[in-house]
């Protein structure tokens, strides 16, 4: 396929992207595209993490990796045109970031960038602080690269400890084809593994085997098949630079730790759909491999063999198990990994809970329940299907399980700064918080997953509303008094909190079948149903008393910033104190 194909086919995901995020431009759409599908970031919180803003120091984004503890910088060109991939990256737009980043990083920045970017600048000096952290500048330009390199290079001699990467449009089509398409790609076919010492056959009820053998042998193996390998895995390769992966590397390539590798290591496992061995056990054959848990360790052995520095000795434990069972695959994925959102979700898919708050939601309420991204799409393909099941307003039909998830956790499990900061283990079943929102006991589930849903939304609609003062702010006579409440952009799911107690208040039951539905006819503003419970005056007051509030913690505290303030239950305790002291539920009655 040549350029001109690739470029026509990344710019249409771009423009849905764009609409399924709801997001300002192409240009973002790329930040959040390039982030979700190269460095494996939830979407969700990259978005967050774009700053709207021309004047912005050449900087369209500061993104905090926690996985691979990186702070990442993106300047982001984009083109509407093929023809302008051929366009060299224009320096004045590296010298206009990198000039940026040093007035960012050893300047005094207070009060002379736009407020969006220093939120983002203060949290990224928190992290830099802690030495964990390295920072990473990334021109991500759908053009060739620049004419010079000058600028990088003298940025570079000057921060000898910062990276500067370019991902020119080649580059990004590299990520399209080798990332992002490798999801829908066919599984590896047969490989075969010599076998040092067989530790376990065991064969019921599912054939497995656990074995030792050489490292190198599973680097050949990734060599060939690369990321086909891990389509079935949780969590992809968290980069060299973490701590874990730093230390299995060292250990790989080290003369005298080498030979403890397999004491070391947990190994990896491997799902396959057959396993088949020579008479004597030395040689195994699997069809359509998968390695479920492992990636980092198997990154790590392959970027020491290809630098030959994997030692002779280092000997891996496998795991190999044979199913082509979905359910089984799936609870054995689950259990060997810890954590990752989005695959999580995707595992819990066919849960009994989830079937039955599908058929709930869309036979009942005409609501599309989605239990992993993507699925409306690909089971409503025309538009007359979709009209005839949800009519021609269906996009405030669909249900993202996962934001709907986080919404309940505000809502019924007074959990609002861990719906934000451990989003992943929504859908863990093991020291998570599956069980919890998703519990078979509840009879009334669906329609307490329609109420959460319907509040966020309402919330968001008075979020987005917000956003575009805060865009425009510059141009009015006082900003300062829009960036007062700049609160709203971050903290939905605490508002979410609050608005339960006015509700309640209000003679609102939120544990009936009926006092639920209520109040969603109030909240979706349904033809004929009065606003007895006033939601819009109560919107206004929770945000009245949150930005008094607000207002006194920045001038105590310098390093508030709003999208890390929201994520600690200690400081949302003692604003709710606060709240509760001032009873304002009385208030709005007067």
């Amino acid at each position: 396929m040549n350029e001109k194909d690739y470029f026509e086919r990344l710019y249409d995901v771009l423009t849905n992207y764009k609409k399924d995020y709801e997001l300002e431009s192409i240009h973002d759409a790329l930040i959040l595209w390039f982030s979700e599908f190269y460095f494996n970031l939830d979407p969700d919180e990259v978005k967050d993490r774009i700053v709207q803003d021309t004047k912005a120091e050449g900087i369209d984004a500061v993104i905090i990796d926690q996985n691979s503890y990186t702070a990442i910088f993106f300047q982001a060109k984009t083109v509407d045109k093929f023809e302008k991939t051929k366009n060299n990256l224009e320096e004045n737009a590296i010298k206009l970031c990198l000039s940026g980043m040093n007035l960012l990083i050893n300047g005094d920045y207070k009060n002379k960038i736009t407020p969006d970017l220093e939120k983002l600048v203060n949290e990224y000096h928190d992290y830099d602080n802690t030495g964990d952290y390295k920072t990473k500048i990334i021109f991500l330009a759908m053009k060739d690269n620049p004419v010079d390199f000058k600028y990088i290079d003298d940025f570079k001699n000057s921060h000898s400890g910062i990276e500067v990467e370019i991902f020119n449009f080649k580059n990004i089509i590299d990520v399209y084809e080798k990332e992002y398409l490798t999801r829908k790609k066919k599984l590896p076919g047969k490989i075969t593994i010599d076998v040092i010492s067989n530790i376990l056959i065991k064969d019921s009820p599912a054939k497995s085997r656990v074995f030792t053998c050489k490292a190198k042998e599973i680097a050949k193996i990734y060599d060939t098949h690369k990321e086909l390998l891990f389509q079935e895995n949780v969590r992809k390769s968290l980069g060299l630079k973490t701590a874990i992966n730093a230390q299995i590397l060292k250990t790989a390539t080290d003369g005298l730790a080498s030979s403890n590798f397999w004491y070391y290591n947990n190994g990896i496992t491997i799902i396959c759909k057959e396993i088949t061995e020579s008479v004597n056990k030395k040689i195994i054959h699997l069809d359509e491999p998968q390695i479920i848990n492992g990636a980092q360790t198997t990154h790590a052995i392959y970027d020491a063999f290809t630098k030959n520095q994997l030692d002779e000795n280092v000997e891996l434990l496998v795991r190999v198990i044979e199913s082509v069972e979905n359910d089984f695959i799936n609870n054995v994925t689950l259990y060997t990994n810890s954590q990752n959102a989005i695959r999580l979700r995707d595992l819990a898919s066919n849960d009994e809970v989830q079937d039955k708050l599908q058929y709930i939601l869309k036979d009942t309420y005409k609501y599309f329940y989605e239990r992993k991204r993507g699925e409306f799409n690909t089971t409503y393909k025309t538009p007359i299907e979709i009209s005839k099941n949800f009519g021609a307003n269906y996009k405030t039909k669909i249900i993202n399980n996962e934001i709907a998830a986080q919404a309940f956790m505000a809502l019924f499990l007074d959990k609002p700064a861990q719906a934000k900061k451990d989003k992943w283990k929504i859908f863990l079943k093991d020291g998570g918080f599956y069980e919890e929102i998703f519990s078979k006991k509840d009879k009334i589930l669906a329609e307490k997953i329609l109420l959460s849903w319907a509040l966020l939304k309402y919330i968001e609609t008075k979020k987005k509303a917000y956003r575009l003062e805060y865009l425009k702010a510059e141009q009015q006579p006082f900003p300062e008094k829009i960036y007062q409440n700049d609160f709203v952009l971050q903290a939905e799911l605490f508002i979410i909190n609050i608005f339960k107690d006015y509700l309640e208040y209000k003679k609102g039951n939120l544990h009936t079948k009926d006092g639920i539905l209520n109040i969603v006819r109030v909240l979706n503003n349904q033809d004929g149903v009065d606003d007895i419970y006033g939601v819009d005056d109560i919107y206004a007051d929770i945000i009245l008393h949150m930005e008094n509030y607000i207002t006194k913690i920045k001038k105590n505290d310098p390093k508030y910033y709003p999208n890390k303030y929201f994520r600690n239950e200690y400081q949302l305790l003692r604003m709710r104190e606060y709240l509760n002291n001032l009873q304002p539920i009385i208030k709005i009655l007067e």
